[in-house]
């Protein structure tokens, strides 16, 4: 949580001097880093490290409370350095070890309780928002930038984060549970160190296609890799790889991991100038690296110094959206994503989403909302239909299902669940009190979503024929009445379609609607 920072949403204004931190408490350490924002760049006060173990709490286990003590001290280490330093403008994140685990909740409340500081749990649409944010930053400094397709990936302790950029735009994000640490406790019982180099690298090629299989690889151009342990790979196999953004040649990882297939855990480590377990570590890495580029068919991938801190300073930097944001821009392009991604009609559902907006700026002095919902109701205007990809009589319901269960980056919590119901009640009944999902909305979240849903209702009624028939409309008020002006004297489909849809819109802004035909010839 990001305390003295603005308003999530709102620009940050510059000023001469801001010192704040940043705290991730991933798998395997409690990483923070302490800065001071001025006008003229940014200066690095502390990086603090502490090692942990939470890989318990991958598989859905209970944390110890050695484990939790382990946090505790770290966090409380690094309140202390804030406290010094004068810093009490933060965001602190918790990644897989903690989001999994089935006590995860009572180390954040211990942590708050101990030191102050809210941890707050984040899901793998967040991560692959900060990765790429972080990324972005590093690149405007080197003066470059993403273009055409490109596949972030960041390979954890406790899982591995997918983005897919399009002509710079997150466009699709997905979290998976191969990580490092996760992959070595299945396999680390292995005493023969053969059969453990064997099994990660098939385990790794299974995970590589199961991640990618609906990543469009053959469009792929490039491969941007990240995590600890993939940046010690890349100082294993090249050294002298000081820069910001390095190149790992598929050709050397191939055989670094081939030399240490052949070796004993003991060799291994000593091969790479660390522990066992460090070393083992880096196995599953390599693995799912290799296989991804050989899926892509990319012959390297390119590691940048960044890590998810750099996310989260990207965040609080002046101009910055904040947490869990990104522009409309962003959205819409994930929106058509999804919509190429389950078959959808993207023409049709653009229209409908055109009308809707028309409706939304036009009667803008009745319901008084912003740019924000408007974005969430083009977002949910576009992805409506593609319920119908599971089955098509049910497809409000397979939509919202659909949206549930996939990562949306950009979005806050509340506004991802916002976006499915109005995506739900785009068609039959309006909200019930049975409706468990609508009902789990905060209260603000309820109106909105019958104010953008009662809108989109209308606009899809007037494509029910799905030949975009009627791109533009004229929305008038008059007392007691809504009268859409349409540029179509046949509109007797339209009509009959609309008098069951426009109920939810009179119940909620209690206005009479009629579509009104053009006049003449």
């Amino acid at each position: 949580m990001s305390r003295k920072a603005g308003k999530v949403g709102k620009s940050r204004s510059a000023s001469a001097a801001r010192a704040l931190a940043v705290i991730d408490c991933g798998t395997s350490a409690v990483r923070a880093t302490l800065v001071e924002q001025r006008e003229d760049g940014q200066r690095t006060l502390e990086d603090i490290v502490r090692p942990i173990d939470l890989g318990v709490g991958l598989t859905g286990g209970k944390l110890p409370h050695e484990s939790m003590a382990e946090v505790i001290d770290a966090i409380a280490g690094i309140s202390q350095a804030m406290r010094a330093y004068g810093i009490t403008e933060y965001r602190a994140v918790a990644t897989s070890g903690v989001r999994e685990s089935a006590n995860g909740d009572v180390l954040i409340e211990r942590v708050r309780a101990a030191t102050g500081i809210e941890l707050e749990p984040i899901d793998g649409a967040e991560e692959a928002r900060l990765y790429y944010a972080g990324l972005q930053a590093l690149l405007r400094r080197e003066g470059r930038g993403l273009k055409g397709t490109s596949l972030l990936i960041e390979v954890g302790g406790g899982g591995t984060v997918l983005g897919l950029v399009r002509d710079g735009k997150l466009v699709r994000s997905s979290d998976e549970h191969y990580g490092t640490v996760r992959v070595w406790e299945r396999f680390s019982g292995m005493r023969d160190s053969g059969d453990y180099a064997v099994s990660i690298d098939r385990d790794g090629q299974g995970a590589a296609r199961m991640m990618l299989v609906r990543y469009p690889v053959d469009s792929i151009g490039a491969v941007y890799a990240n995590g600890g342990d993939v940046r010690r790979l890349l100082s294993q196999i090249r050294p002298d790889a000081q820069g910001p953004l390095e190149t790992l040649p598929g050709e050397g990882l191939r055989r670094w991991f081939a030399a240490m297939r052949s070796l004993s855990h003991k060799a291994r480590a000593e091969r790479c100038g660390c522990d066992v377990r460090g070393a083992d570590l880096l196995l599953p890495a390599a693995a799912v690296l290799l296989h991804v580029m050989r899926t892509t068919g990319r012959d390297e991938v390119l590691v940048p110094r960044t890590s998810l801190r750099d996310g989260l300073l990207a965040d609080l930097m002046p101009g910055a959206l904040g947490p869990h944001h990104l522009d409309r821009e962003h959205l819409i392009a994930e929106a058509h994503a999804l919509v190429e991604r389950f078959g959808g009609d993207l023409t049709y559902a653009e229209n409908t989403a055109s009308m809707a907006v028309q409706i939304f700026d036009q009667t803008s002095r009745l319901h008084g909302l912003g740019d924000r919902e408007r974005a969430l109701l083009e977002f949910a205007a576009l992805v409506h239909d593609i319920g119908s990809y599971i089955n098509v009589r049910e497809r409000h319901k397979h939509t919202l299902y659909i949206l549930d269960h996939t990562d949306i980056a950009g979005l806050t919590a509340e506004e991802k669940r916002m976006v499915g119901q109005i995506a739900r009640y785009h068609r039959r009944s309006s909200p019930q009190s049975h409706h468990v999902g609508f009902q789990a909305l905060s209260r603000r979240g309820k109106v909105v979503v019958s104010q953008l849903a009662s809108i989109l209702r209308i606009a899809y009624a007037l494509d029910v024929e799905r030949s975009q028939r009627i791109r533009r409309l004229r929305c008038e008020l008059v007392p007691g009445r809504l009268l859409i002006r349409v540029d179509r004297r046949q509109i007797a489909l339209e009509s009959n379609a609309i008098q069951d849809k426009k109920r939810m819109f009179e119940e909620t802004f209690g206005l009479r609607v009629d579509v009104i035909p053009r006049e003449g010839a």
